[in-house]
C-alpha cells in the first residue's frame, strides 16, 4: 500500500534511510560510511518539519495489515531544471528495504509520483542515480522508462 508519510511514521523511515544509504555512496568519493551515516542522521533530523511543507512530499509504502515501512521515496515539487526554467518534481531520495527489492515496490512509489507530478501540471519527474549503482541504474533506463539527460562528471583536486 503507497501512502503519504505523516509525522508518526518519521522514526521508521529514519531507519530506513539509514538502512539504504550506505548503498549510494558513489565509488569515486572517499568518505566514509559512518560519514556518511551521520550526515544523513543530520540531513533528516528535521524530517518531520520537511513533510509540513507544501512542495515536499514523501511517500512510503507498508506492506498491508503491518506498520513496517518497506520503501520510501522523498519529492520535491518546487524543483527548478537550472538550463531552461522549467518546472520538475525532483526525486530528492528513494529507497526499498533489501528484503523487499525485486518485488516492484520502486515501480509503484514512481508512478504513484509521475501521476501526483502530472497532476500539479509538471512534465519532468528528474532523479540522480550514481554510476556505482548500475541495478538502479538499469531498472530506471529499461523498466522505469527514465531517459539519461545528462552525466554528471567529477574529479579529484587532490
Amino acid at each position: 500500500m503507497i501512502r503519504l508519510a505523516q509525522s508518526k511514521d518519521a522514526d521508521s523511515l529514519r531507519s530506513l534511510i539509514q538502512m539504504c544509504i550506505a548503498s549510494s555512496i558513489p565509488h569515486t568519493r572517499s568518505v566514509s560510511p559512518e560519514s556518511v551515516h551521520n550526515h544523513c542522521t543530520q540531513a533528516y533530523a528535521q524530517l518531520e518539519q520537511m513533510m509540513q511543507q507544501p512542495h515536499f512530499v514523501v511517500l512510503i509504502e507498508q506492506e498491508k495489515g503491518t506498520r513496517e515501512i518497506t520503501g520510501y521515496l522523498i519529492l520535491d515539487f518546487a524543483s527548478v531544471e537550472p538550463s531552461t526554467g522549467e518546472k520538475q518534481c525532483f526525486i530528492v531520495d528513494l529507497g526499498v528495504h533489501p528484503t523487499r527489492r525485486g518485488k516492484f515496490t520502486t515501480h509503484r512509489l514512481l508512478s504513484r509520483a509521475a501521476r501526483m507530478a502530472s497532476a500539479r501540471g509538471l512534465e519532468y519527474l528528474v532523479g540522480v542515480v550514481s554510476s556505482s549503482n548500475p541495478r538502479t541504474l538499469q531498472l530506471a533506463l529499461k523498466g522505469l522508462d527514465f531517459e539519461v539527460e545528462r552525466v554528471q562528471i567529477v574529479r579529484r583536486c587532490k
